[in-house]
C-alpha cells in the first residue's frame, strides 16, 4: 500500500489509519508537500495549495542521511504515527515538541537479540521487532525535555552478553546506539535452573571492610553477597546474571534488576554482565562487591576489585587427601624432614600450660600454611586445635590439657592425625606457601581386618593433593 493509503490529514493531524508500513522522515514531507502543491485536497486529506504549508527540512533532501523534519502551521504526527516514521527527527508546535530518531548499531548482534528503551526510569512500549532497532522516541513535549533528552538502549536476553548504552536526543536527527551481544558459554543453567537458585544468594547493600589474607590487607567493599546451601561460584554468577535480564522482577537497592548496571555510581559498569562473568573458569566480580560463604575448593575461582580499585584474590589454597585406608586406620601426616621421619620441632612452649586451661603460645611464628584448624602434638602427645591466633601466636584446643607441658616443650602440627571411619581421609585446607615433601603413616595392627602397615613421602602443591597408600592384609 502507498503512503496516501495509510496515513490521513485532517485539520493540520497527521494521522496513522492502515497498514504497517513503516515510511522514512524523508517520504512524509515529500507526501506532505505533494499534497500542498495539488489544486484540490482529495481522498483522506485536506492539504492543498488553497492550505498552508505543512512541513520543510532543514538541508537538501536525502535519501542517504537521516532528515530533520519540520512539521509547521500547526501540522503535527501523534505518537502513533511516530511509531510508522523513522530515520529522522519530527519537530512540531514550534518547536515545543521533538521526535528524535534512535537508531541501535553494533556487531556482533546474536539473532533476533531483544532490545529496549529506558526512558525517566520505565521502559518504552516496545512497538518494534526484535534484533536492531530504528524508531522514532519523543524527547521533548510541552516545551519541556524528557529526562533532559536522555534514553538508554539496552539488550539483555539471558544466556547472551548484556549491552547498554546511553544516548542524548536533543540535537534531534537520528541518533546511534551501539549494542552488541554474544551467546555466553559460561551460562550453562537454563532460566529455570538460575531462578531456582534464589535462596542460595543473598544480596545485601551496605559497607564491609574484609580481608582475603592476599597480602594486600583489608579492602572497603560496598555490599555483600552471601552464598549458601553447597552454591559454586560459577552456579551464583549466573543467578545474578539472570536477575538482570530485560524480564526481571527484582529490585536492587531501589533500582530494577533490567537496569541495574553497578553497585556505585562512581564504578565503571561491567555492560555484558552487571555482576562480574565467568572466564576461564574464573569468576571476575565488579566491583564493590564482596563474596561471602564461598566454597574452599573455589576460592581460586574468584577475582574480586574492592572499592578503592584493587584487584583481590584468595591465596592459593592446599588440601591433603589420603587415600587406600580403611576405617580403623590410623594415620598421621607431617612435614617430612628428610632423614625418615616428621618435623617434631616446629614450635615450643613460650610457658607452661595450665593445667585445666586450653591454650598455649609458643615462641615461633606460626607457620603460614598451618591450617586455621587442625591437629596438634605436644611433647608428642596428641590434640586437636579449634583456632589459632598467628599474632599472638596462641592455639586454642578442643577441650582442656589433661597434662601439664613445661615451658619450653616441642610442639607440631601434623596436616592429618587421626583414626579414619572411610577409605579416604582429607586434611583441613591451609594456605599455600611452597611446595614441601610430607610423610605419611598408616597403621591397622588389631584384629579383626588388620592391615600391613604404610609408611612414604609424596610431594605436595596447590590445590587437593591426593596420595594413595597401598595396605595389604595382614591376617
Amino acid at each position: 500500500m502507498a503512503i496516501a493509503d495509510d496515513l490521513s490529514v485532517s485539520g493540520g493531524n497527521i494521522r496513522h489509519v492502515s497498514g504497517t508500513t513503516v515510511y522514512s522522515g524523508l517520504a512524509l514531507h515529500e507526501w506532505l508537500q505533494g499534497l500542498a502543491d495539488d489544486p484540490n485536497s482529495s481522498g483522506n486529506d485536506d492539504v492543498s495549495m488553497l492550505t498552508a504549508n505543512p512541513s520543510k527540512l532543514d538541508g537538501p533532501r536525502s535519501a542517504i542521511k537521516p532528515m530533520f523534519l519540520n512539521l509547521i502551521n500547526a501540522f503535527n504526527i501523534d505518537d502513533t504515527l511516530a511509531q510508522f516514521i523513522n530515520f529522522c527527527s519530527v519537530t512540531q508546535d514550534g518547536g515545543n515538541t521533538l521526535y528524535t530518531g534512535l537508531k541501535s548499531i553494533g556487531s556482533p548482534l546474536v539473532a533476533a537479540s531483544p532490545v529496549y528503551v529506558v526512558q525517566n526510569g520505565a521502559k518504552l512500549t516496545k512497538f518494534w521487532p526484535d534484533g536492531h532497532i530504528q524508531i522514532l522516541v519523543k524527547a521533548k513535549t510541552g516545551g519541556a525535555l524528557i529526562d533532559n533528552g536522555d534514553v538508554q538502549v539496552y539488550s539483555r536476553k539471558y544466556g547472551q552478553t548484556y549491552a547498554h548504552f546511553d544516548v542524548n536526543l536533543v540535537a534531534g536527527g537520528e541518533q546511534n546506539a551501539a549494542i552488541s551481544t554474544a551467546v555466553t558459554d559460561w551460562t550453562t543453567l537454563n532460566e529455570a535452573g538460575a531462578a531456582a537458585l534464589a535462596g542460595n544468594v543473598a544480596i545485601a547493600f551496605g559497607d564491609t571492610t574484609q580481608d582475603t589474607g592476599d597480602a594486600n590487607g583489608a579492602k572497603l567493599y560496598k555490599g555483600t553477597i552471601t552464598l549458601s546451601g553447597g552454591i559454586t561460584v560459577a552456579e551464583a554468577a549466573q543467578y545474578l546474571q539472570y536477575i538482570c535480564r530485560e524480564a526481571s522482577a527484582t529490585v536492587l537497592n531501589g533500582v530494577p534488576g533490567w537496569r541495574y548496571r553497578a553497585l556505585n555510581a562512581g564504578y565503571t559498569p561491567n555492560a555484558a554482565a552487571p555482576f562480574g562473568a565467568v572466564a576461564g573458569g574464573k569468576w571476575f566480580v565488579a566491583q564493590g562487591w564482596w563474596i561471602a560463604g564461598i566454597l574452599e575448593a573455589d576460592k581460586q575461582k574468584v577475582q574480586l576489585t574492592s572499592h578503592d580499585g584493587s584487584t583481590v584474590t584468595y591465596p592459593q589454597s592446599g588440601q591433603i587427601e589420603i587415600t587406600g585406608i580403611a576405617s580403623g586406620v590410623n594415620v598421621i601426616v607431617g612435614r617430612d624432614n628428610g632423614s625418615g621421619g616428621w618435623v617434631t620441632n616446629e614450635y615450643t612452649l613460650n610457658g607452661a600450660t595450665t593445667s585445666g586451661g586450653n591454650t598455649c603460645v609458643v615462641n615461633e611464628a606460626i607457620k603460614t600454611d598451618t591450617p586455621d584448624t587442625g591437629y596438634l602434638r605436644v611433647n608428642g602427645v596428641p590434640y586437636t586445635y579449634t583456632a589459632i591466633n598467628r599474632g599472638t601466636k596462641t592455639f586454642t584446643i578442643s577441650g582442656t590439657w589433661g597434662q601439664v607441658h613445661g615451658n619450653g616443650s616441642p610442639a607440631w602440627c601434623p596436616f592429618l592425625d587421626l583414626t579414619a571411619d572411610a577409605t579416604s581421609e582429607q586434611s583441613p585446607s591451609f594456605k599455600y606457601n611452597a611446595p614441601f615433601t610430607a610423610r605419611v603413616k598408616a597403621r591397622k595392627g588389631s584384629s579383626p581386618s588388620s592391615l600391613q602397615p604404610a609408611e612414604a613421602t609424596f610431594s605436595v602443591g596447590t590445590g587437593l593433593t591426593s596420595y594413595g597408600v597401598i595396605m595389604n592384609p595382614d591376617e
